[in-house]
Protein backbone atom coordinates (compact mmCIF):
# COMPACT_ATOMS: atom_id res chain seq x y z
CA UNK A 1 0.00 0.00 0.00
CA UNK A 2 0.72 3.83 -0.90
CA UNK A 3 -0.03 6.79 1.27
CA UNK A 4 0.71 10.51 1.34
CA UNK A 5 3.39 12.19 3.64
CA UNK A 6 2.82 15.42 5.54
CA UNK A 7 3.94 17.02 2.30
CA UNK A 8 1.90 15.15 -0.05
CA UNK A 9 4.32 12.61 -1.76
CA UNK A 10 3.17 9.27 -2.08
CA UNK A 11 6.03 6.49 -0.56
CA UNK A 12 5.91 3.06 0.92
CA UNK A 13 3.97 2.33 3.92
CA UNK A 14 6.14 2.05 7.05
CA UNK A 15 5.21 -1.85 7.93
CA UNK A 16 6.62 -2.71 4.89
CA UNK A 17 9.89 -1.16 4.70
CA UNK A 18 11.08 -2.00 8.51
CA UNK A 19 10.10 -5.68 7.58
CA UNK A 20 12.84 -5.54 5.15
CA UNK A 21 14.99 -4.35 7.54
CA UNK A 22 14.38 -6.72 9.80
CA UNK A 23 14.40 -10.06 7.91
CA UNK A 24 17.79 -8.92 6.71
CA UNK A 25 18.92 -8.37 10.19
CA UNK A 26 17.52 -11.45 11.24
CA UNK A 27 19.49 -13.00 7.97
CA UNK A 28 22.42 -12.13 9.13
CA UNK A 29 22.26 -12.74 12.79
CA UNK A 30 21.62 -16.53 11.43
CA UNK A 31 24.59 -16.19 9.50
CA UNK A 32 26.71 -15.45 12.28
CA UNK A 33 25.24 -17.95 15.04
CA UNK A 34 26.07 -20.77 12.50
CA UNK A 35 29.51 -19.27 11.80
CA UNK A 36 30.37 -19.67 15.06
CA UNK A 37 28.74 -23.37 15.46
CA UNK A 38 30.64 -24.79 12.56
CA UNK A 39 33.91 -23.28 14.04
CA UNK A 40 33.11 -24.64 17.29
CA UNK A 41 32.46 -27.90 15.72
CA UNK A 42 35.72 -27.74 14.08
CA UNK A 43 37.71 -27.44 17.03
CA UNK A 44 35.75 -29.95 19.13
CA UNK A 45 36.34 -32.21 15.95
CA UNK A 46 40.25 -31.30 15.84
CA UNK A 47 41.02 -31.61 19.73
CA UNK A 48 39.24 -35.19 19.73
CA UNK A 49 41.43 -36.51 16.99
CA UNK A 50 44.29 -34.68 18.42
CA UNK A 51 44.31 -36.67 21.94
CA UNK A 52 43.27 -40.22 20.13
CA UNK A 53 43.87 -40.57 16.60
CA UNK A 54 47.02 -38.98 14.32
CA UNK A 55 46.18 -39.34 10.89
CA UNK A 56 43.80 -41.74 9.23
CA UNK A 57 45.36 -42.20 5.62
CA UNK A 58 46.78 -45.47 6.51
CA UNK A 59 43.61 -46.96 6.92
CA UNK A 60 43.61 -50.43 5.91
CA UNK A 61 40.85 -52.49 4.20
CA UNK A 62 39.08 -54.81 6.49
CA UNK A 63 39.48 -57.67 4.43
CA UNK A 64 43.16 -57.29 3.25
CA UNK A 65 44.24 -60.40 5.01
CA UNK A 66 48.13 -59.83 4.25
CA UNK A 67 48.11 -56.56 6.03
CA UNK A 68 46.41 -58.35 8.87
CA UNK A 69 49.19 -60.95 8.72
CA UNK A 70 51.96 -58.62 8.18
CA UNK A 71 50.87 -56.43 11.30
CA UNK A 72 50.65 -59.63 13.23
CA UNK A 73 54.24 -60.46 12.47
CA UNK A 74 54.97 -57.24 14.71
CA UNK A 75 52.77 -57.72 17.53
CA UNK A 76 50.18 -55.43 16.44
CA UNK A 77 46.81 -56.38 18.27
CA UNK A 78 43.11 -56.36 17.23
CA UNK A 79 41.82 -54.49 20.24
CA UNK A 80 40.38 -51.03 20.94
CA UNK A 81 42.84 -49.99 24.07
CA UNK A 82 43.08 -46.27 24.50
CA UNK A 83 46.68 -45.35 22.88
CA UNK A 84 47.83 -42.80 20.86
CA UNK A 85 47.42 -44.09 17.30
CA UNK A 86 45.10 -46.48 15.70
CA UNK A 87 44.33 -47.65 12.65
CA UNK A 88 40.43 -47.50 12.05
CA UNK A 89 38.04 -47.61 9.10
CA UNK A 90 37.54 -44.02 7.84
CA UNK A 91 33.28 -44.56 6.97
CA UNK A 92 32.47 -46.35 10.33
CA UNK A 93 34.80 -45.31 12.82
CA UNK A 94 35.66 -48.72 13.91
CA UNK A 95 38.69 -49.74 15.42
CA UNK A 96 40.63 -52.12 13.40
CA UNK A 97 43.95 -52.62 14.32
CA UNK A 98 46.35 -50.85 17.17
CA UNK A 99 49.91 -51.42 18.50
CA UNK A 100 49.31 -53.54 21.19
CA UNK A 101 51.52 -54.24 24.23
CA UNK A 102 50.35 -58.02 24.83
CA UNK A 103 53.70 -59.63 23.22
CA UNK A 104 56.40 -58.95 25.40
CA UNK A 105 58.98 -60.71 22.70
CA UNK A 106 58.51 -57.89 20.41
CA UNK A 107 61.71 -55.67 19.95
CA UNK A 108 59.23 -52.59 19.46
CA UNK A 109 58.08 -52.98 23.07
CA UNK A 110 61.73 -52.04 24.02
CA UNK A 111 60.70 -48.79 23.06
CA UNK A 112 58.35 -46.52 24.79
CA UNK A 113 55.64 -44.69 23.34
CA UNK A 114 55.96 -41.61 22.60
CA UNK A 115 53.52 -40.17 24.53
CA UNK A 116 54.14 -41.77 27.70
CA UNK A 117 55.55 -39.44 30.46
CA UNK A 118 59.36 -39.87 31.05
CA UNK A 119 60.71 -42.69 33.60
CA UNK A 120 56.79 -44.20 33.71
CA UNK A 121 57.71 -47.86 33.93
CA UNK A 122 61.08 -48.16 34.46
CA UNK A 123 64.85 -46.60 33.64
CA UNK A 124 64.78 -45.04 30.13
CA UNK A 125 67.63 -44.26 27.89
CA UNK A 126 67.36 -41.84 24.47
CA UNK A 127 67.82 -43.75 21.28
CA UNK A 128 68.71 -42.19 18.14
CA UNK A 129 67.97 -43.77 14.99
CA UNK A 130 70.43 -42.13 12.60
CA UNK A 131 69.24 -41.97 9.11
CA UNK A 132 71.82 -41.37 6.49
CA UNK A 133 72.74 -37.90 5.56
CA UNK A 134 70.32 -36.07 8.19
CA UNK A 135 72.77 -33.67 9.53
CA UNK A 136 73.20 -36.87 12.27
CA UNK A 137 76.46 -35.33 12.62
CA UNK A 138 75.79 -32.06 13.51
CA UNK A 139 72.87 -33.88 16.06
CA UNK A 140 75.75 -35.89 17.75
CA UNK A 141 78.31 -33.15 18.85
CA UNK A 142 75.41 -30.64 19.38
CA UNK A 143 74.55 -33.62 22.18
CA UNK A 144 78.14 -34.19 23.29
CA UNK A 145 78.86 -30.50 23.43
CA UNK A 146 76.09 -28.62 24.25
CA UNK A 147 74.37 -30.52 26.39
CA UNK A 148 77.17 -33.04 28.14
CA UNK A 149 75.60 -35.86 26.80
CA UNK A 150 77.70 -39.33 27.30
CA UNK A 151 77.14 -41.14 24.17
CA UNK A 152 79.14 -44.00 22.45
CA UNK A 153 80.90 -44.11 19.17
CA UNK A 154 84.20 -45.78 18.31
CA UNK A 155 87.05 -43.34 18.46
CA UNK A 156 89.95 -45.29 18.74
CA UNK A 157 91.27 -48.87 18.05
CA UNK A 158 90.00 -51.53 19.92
CA UNK A 159 87.01 -50.67 21.35
CA UNK A 160 87.12 -49.92 25.20
CA UNK A 161 84.97 -48.76 27.62
CA UNK A 162 87.10 -45.61 28.22
CA UNK A 163 86.23 -42.04 26.69
CA UNK A 164 87.80 -40.30 24.25
CA UNK A 165 87.57 -36.71 23.99
CA UNK A 166 83.70 -37.47 26.01
CA UNK A 167 82.58 -40.07 23.79
CA UNK A 168 82.38 -43.55 25.21
CA UNK A 169 84.60 -46.01 22.42
CA UNK A 170 82.28 -48.43 21.49
CA UNK A 171 81.13 -48.44 17.87
CA UNK A 172 77.18 -48.69 17.76
CA UNK A 173 77.32 -48.28 14.02
CA UNK A 174 78.33 -51.77 13.21
CA UNK A 175 76.70 -54.98 14.18
CA UNK A 176 80.16 -56.62 15.76
CA UNK A 177 80.17 -52.85 17.68
CA UNK A 178 76.23 -53.17 18.63
CA UNK A 179 76.83 -56.92 19.35
CA UNK A 180 79.60 -55.98 22.28
CA UNK A 181 77.50 -53.30 23.14
CA UNK A 182 75.06 -55.81 24.38
CA UNK A 183 77.37 -58.13 25.95
CA UNK A 184 78.70 -55.47 28.03
CA UNK A 185 75.16 -54.65 28.92
CA UNK A 186 75.79 -50.86 27.81
CA UNK A 187 72.32 -48.96 27.94
CA UNK A 188 72.12 -50.47 32.04
CA UNK A 189 75.72 -50.25 32.65
CA UNK A 190 74.87 -45.89 32.82
CA UNK A 191 77.80 -45.12 30.98
CA UNK A 192 75.68 -43.21 28.47
CA UNK A 193 72.88 -41.15 28.15
CA UNK A 194 71.54 -41.97 24.78
CA UNK A 195 72.53 -44.63 21.97
CA UNK A 196 73.36 -43.80 18.38
CA UNK A 197 72.85 -46.33 15.92
CA UNK A 198 71.79 -46.65 12.11
CA UNK A 199 70.89 -49.96 12.99
CA UNK A 200 67.17 -49.89 13.99
CA UNK A 201 66.24 -53.13 14.86
CA UNK A 202 69.74 -54.29 16.28
CA UNK A 203 69.11 -51.38 18.49
CA UNK A 204 66.07 -51.84 19.99
CA UNK A 205 68.07 -55.35 21.40
CA UNK A 206 69.91 -53.38 23.53
CA UNK A 207 67.61 -52.35 25.22
CA UNK A 208 64.72 -54.51 27.26
CA UNK A 209 61.62 -54.22 29.14
CA UNK A 210 62.57 -52.48 32.04
CA UNK A 211 64.55 -50.42 30.67
CA UNK A 212 62.95 -48.99 27.71
CA UNK A 213 64.44 -46.67 24.90
CA UNK A 214 63.55 -43.46 24.10
CA UNK A 215 63.57 -42.96 20.18
CA UNK A 216 63.86 -39.41 17.79
CA UNK A 217 65.02 -39.33 14.65
CA UNK A 218 65.41 -36.62 11.72
CA UNK A 219 64.00 -37.55 8.30
CA UNK A 220 65.47 -35.99 5.26
CA UNK A 221 63.47 -35.73 1.64
CA UNK A 222 64.64 -39.42 0.12
CA UNK A 223 65.43 -37.32 -3.14
CA UNK A 224 67.93 -34.85 -1.53
CA UNK A 225 69.62 -37.82 0.81
CA UNK A 226 69.87 -40.19 -2.39
CA UNK A 227 71.87 -37.57 -4.27
CA UNK A 228 73.67 -36.49 -0.65
CA UNK A 229 74.48 -39.99 -0.33
CA UNK A 230 75.48 -40.37 -4.07
CA UNK A 231 77.74 -37.56 -4.04
CA UNK A 232 79.57 -38.79 -0.96
CA UNK A 233 80.12 -42.34 -1.87
CA UNK A 234 81.68 -40.74 -5.19
CA UNK A 235 84.26 -38.72 -3.21
CA UNK A 236 85.28 -41.53 -1.45
CA UNK A 237 85.69 -44.00 -4.16
CA UNK A 238 85.97 -42.32 -7.49
CA UNK A 239 87.49 -45.67 -9.16
CA UNK A 240 84.12 -47.17 -8.89
CA UNK A 241 81.19 -43.81 -9.61
CA UNK A 242 84.01 -42.63 -12.26
CA UNK A 243 81.45 -44.06 -15.19
CA UNK A 244 78.24 -44.17 -12.79
CA UNK A 245 75.92 -41.64 -13.12
CA UNK A 246 73.32 -41.57 -10.45
CA UNK A 247 70.55 -42.75 -12.36
CA UNK A 248 72.17 -45.89 -13.13
CA UNK A 249 73.04 -46.25 -9.46
CA UNK A 250 69.79 -46.26 -8.27
CA UNK A 251 68.71 -48.91 -10.54
CA UNK A 252 71.65 -51.05 -9.78
CA UNK A 253 72.40 -53.78 -7.11
CA UNK A 254 74.15 -51.25 -5.03
CA UNK A 255 71.83 -49.70 -3.85
CA UNK A 256 68.89 -50.44 -1.31
CA UNK A 257 65.98 -48.45 -2.50
CA UNK A 258 63.34 -47.10 0.61
CA UNK A 259 66.13 -47.69 3.33
CA UNK A 260 64.33 -45.92 5.73
CA UNK A 261 60.93 -47.61 6.06
CA UNK A 262 62.67 -51.05 5.12
CA UNK A 263 64.92 -50.10 8.08
CA UNK A 264 62.04 -49.57 10.73
CA UNK A 265 60.02 -53.15 9.49
CA UNK A 266 63.56 -54.73 9.50
CA UNK A 267 62.88 -56.00 5.75
CA UNK A 268 66.55 -55.13 3.93
CA UNK A 269 65.79 -57.21 0.66
CA UNK A 270 63.07 -58.33 -1.47
CA UNK A 271 59.94 -56.54 -2.84
CA UNK A 272 58.16 -53.69 -0.14
CA UNK A 273 54.37 -53.46 -0.83
CA UNK A 274 51.64 -50.72 1.24
CA UNK A 275 51.54 -53.52 3.61
CA UNK A 276 55.09 -52.30 4.68
CA UNK A 277 54.58 -49.00 4.50
CA UNK A 278 51.39 -49.30 6.56
CA UNK A 279 54.07 -50.91 9.65
CA UNK A 280 56.24 -48.24 9.03
CA UNK A 281 53.82 -45.59 9.48
CA UNK A 282 52.30 -46.99 13.10
CA UNK A 283 55.70 -47.47 14.12
CA UNK A 284 57.00 -43.99 13.54
CA UNK A 285 53.54 -42.49 14.92
CA UNK A 286 53.42 -45.05 18.10
CA UNK A 287 57.56 -44.92 19.04
CA UNK A 288 59.27 -42.03 17.67
CA UNK A 289 59.43 -38.17 18.42
CA UNK A 290 59.63 -36.99 14.69
CA UNK A 291 62.11 -34.62 13.54
CA UNK A 292 62.71 -33.09 9.91
CA UNK A 293 66.53 -32.26 8.84
CA UNK A 294 64.72 -29.38 7.14
CA UNK A 295 63.52 -27.79 10.25
CA UNK A 296 67.11 -28.76 12.25
CA UNK A 297 66.22 -25.85 14.54
CA UNK A 298 62.59 -26.42 15.43
CA UNK A 299 63.70 -30.44 16.21
CA UNK A 300 66.34 -30.12 18.49
CA UNK A 301 64.10 -27.10 20.48
CA UNK A 302 61.28 -29.79 20.58
CA UNK A 303 64.15 -32.32 21.78
CA UNK A 304 65.24 -30.57 24.67
CA UNK A 305 61.93 -30.01 25.75
CA UNK A 306 60.93 -33.81 25.55
CA UNK A 307 64.57 -34.88 27.26
CA UNK A 308 64.60 -32.22 29.76
CA UNK A 309 68.42 -31.58 28.65
CA UNK A 310 70.25 -29.28 30.33
CA UNK A 311 72.29 -26.81 28.47
CA UNK A 312 76.25 -26.32 29.26
CA UNK A 313 76.74 -22.74 30.75
CA UNK A 314 73.48 -21.62 29.67
CA UNK A 315 73.87 -21.35 26.09
CA UNK A 316 72.78 -24.24 25.00
CA UNK A 317 70.73 -22.77 21.74
CA UNK A 318 73.70 -20.81 20.68
CA UNK A 319 76.15 -23.85 20.82
CA UNK A 320 73.41 -25.54 18.66
CA UNK A 321 73.40 -22.63 16.07
CA UNK A 322 77.08 -23.02 16.02
CA UNK A 323 77.13 -26.80 15.05
CA UNK A 324 74.58 -26.47 12.37
CA UNK A 325 76.36 -23.19 10.65
CA UNK A 326 79.43 -25.14 11.39
CA UNK A 327 78.50 -28.52 9.38
CA UNK A 328 78.40 -26.72 5.47
CA UNK A 329 79.23 -30.40 4.32
CA UNK A 330 77.92 -29.79 0.17
CA UNK A 331 77.29 -33.16 0.63
CA UNK A 332 74.46 -32.86 3.55
CA UNK A 333 71.89 -30.12 1.95
CA UNK A 334 68.60 -29.64 1.99
CA UNK A 335 67.90 -28.53 -1.95
CA UNK A 336 70.10 -30.65 -4.25
CA UNK A 337 70.62 -30.22 -7.68
CA UNK A 338 68.49 -32.13 -9.09
CA UNK A 339 65.51 -30.14 -10.22
CA UNK A 340 62.67 -31.24 -9.10
CA UNK A 341 59.80 -32.42 -11.69
CA UNK A 342 63.08 -33.59 -13.87
CA UNK A 343 63.52 -37.21 -14.86
CA UNK A 344 66.00 -37.96 -12.45
CA UNK A 345 63.46 -36.42 -9.64
CA UNK A 346 60.96 -38.57 -11.35
CA UNK A 347 63.34 -41.62 -10.95
CA UNK A 348 64.86 -41.15 -7.31
CA UNK A 349 61.27 -40.58 -6.37
CA UNK A 350 59.57 -43.52 -7.83
CA UNK A 351 62.84 -45.96 -6.80
CA UNK A 352 62.39 -44.63 -3.74
CA UNK A 353 58.11 -44.31 -3.42
CA UNK A 354 57.76 -45.79 -0.11
CA UNK A 355 60.25 -43.59 1.82
CA UNK A 356 58.54 -40.73 -0.10
CA UNK A 357 55.45 -41.41 1.23
CA UNK A 358 56.61 -42.43 5.09
CA UNK A 359 58.57 -38.85 4.14
CA UNK A 360 55.38 -37.06 3.41
CA UNK A 361 53.56 -38.71 6.36
CA UNK A 362 56.47 -37.52 8.72
CA UNK A 363 55.58 -33.79 7.92
CA UNK A 364 52.03 -34.56 9.03
CA UNK A 365 53.73 -36.24 12.10
CA UNK A 366 55.94 -33.44 12.61
CA UNK A 367 53.47 -30.67 12.52
CA UNK A 368 50.83 -32.71 15.12
CA UNK A 369 53.40 -33.78 17.73
CA UNK A 370 54.22 -29.91 17.84
CA UNK A 371 50.52 -29.05 18.39
CA UNK A 372 49.92 -32.46 20.81
CA UNK A 373 53.23 -33.30 22.53
CA UNK A 374 54.75 -29.54 23.11
CA UNK A 375 51.72 -27.09 22.72
CA UNK A 376 53.96 -25.27 19.73
CA UNK A 377 52.53 -24.05 16.85
CA UNK A 378 52.75 -25.04 13.37
CA UNK A 379 55.32 -23.96 10.82
CA UNK A 380 55.73 -22.88 7.49
CA UNK A 381 58.22 -24.05 5.17
CA UNK A 382 60.96 -22.13 6.44
CA UNK A 383 60.23 -22.31 9.87
CA UNK A 384 58.24 -19.79 11.09
CA UNK A 385 55.67 -20.54 13.27
CA UNK A 386 51.83 -20.19 11.64
CA UNK A 387 49.61 -18.26 13.98
CA UNK A 388 46.66 -20.19 13.51
CA UNK A 389 44.49 -17.88 15.32
CA UNK A 390 45.19 -15.06 13.71
CA UNK A 391 44.93 -15.81 10.16
CA UNK A 392 41.60 -17.47 11.20
CA UNK A 393 40.41 -14.25 12.85
CA UNK A 394 41.36 -12.88 9.35
CA UNK A 395 39.25 -14.98 7.30
CA UNK A 396 36.46 -14.66 9.34
CA UNK A 397 36.70 -10.63 9.19
CA UNK A 398 36.88 -10.45 5.35
CA UNK A 399 33.80 -13.43 5.07
CA UNK A 400 31.96 -11.51 7.46
CA UNK A 401 32.42 -7.81 5.25
CA UNK A 402 32.04 -9.53 2.14
CA UNK A 403 28.19 -10.56 3.54
CA UNK A 404 27.41 -7.01 4.98
CA UNK A 405 28.60 -5.30 1.96
CA UNK A 406 26.45 -7.42 0.23
CA UNK A 407 23.55 -5.78 1.96
CA UNK A 408 24.70 -2.02 1.25
CA UNK A 409 25.31 -3.30 -2.25
CA UNK A 410 21.43 -4.50 -2.18
CA UNK A 411 20.05 -1.57 -0.78
CA UNK A 412 21.75 0.85 -3.16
Amino acid sequence: RRYCNPHGKMISSPPFRQRKIIGRIITAALFVAVLFILIAAKIHFTESIGSHRLDNDVTPSPNSRRQLQMLEKFGLSQHTAHLNFEIYNGETGETLLSLGDENEANPLNNLVDSRAPLNAHGRETAFFFHIRKSKGGAVKNIMTHCFNLRRAEKRTSPESLTFVDGVLNIDTQTLAGLKKAQETNLVDSGLVDVIVSSYFFEGLMLFNPTHQGRAFTFLPHPVYQTESLYRSLKKRYPDSFRRTDISEWVQSDAFTDNWVVRSLINQHSGELTEDHLVVAKIILAQKFVVGISQYPKETLKRLVMYYGWNEVNGNGFECMNHFLNLENDEDVQFEGKIERGSERWKLLSTVNKYDMDLYYYALQLFAKQGSTLFGRPYVDKDGVPIDFAKLKAQKDKEKLEAFLNSFHAGDE
